[in-house]
């Protein structure tokens, strides 16, 4: 059983890395947040109303945090 949790947990953080590593090239010009337009490039249907929900702390940007957390919670689907 404690090899299947590790083999999960694994498999888990792979996941996290190469999504980090595609948010990371959405990221176009460097500065750590995610505008609506850079967003589009990976999430082509993203609308200003869903961007701005994902913007949780609403300083007008979504940021790797609040990317990561929509992507745990299902609310976007992992980058490819």
């Amino acid at each position: 059983m404690n090899t299947i949790r590790i083999l999960a947990a694994a498999s888990a953080g792979l996941l996290l890395i190469s999504g980090a590593a595609f948010a990371h090239e959405m990221d176009t010009d460097q500065d750590g947040l995610y505008t609506l337009a850079e967003m589009q490039t990976e999430y082509a249907d993203l609308t200003q109303e869903q961007y701005d929900a994902l913007d949780t702390n609403k300083d007008g940007a979504v940021d790797v945090d609040e990317l990561q957390a929509a992507i745990e919670s299902g609310a976007l689907p992992a980058m490819e």
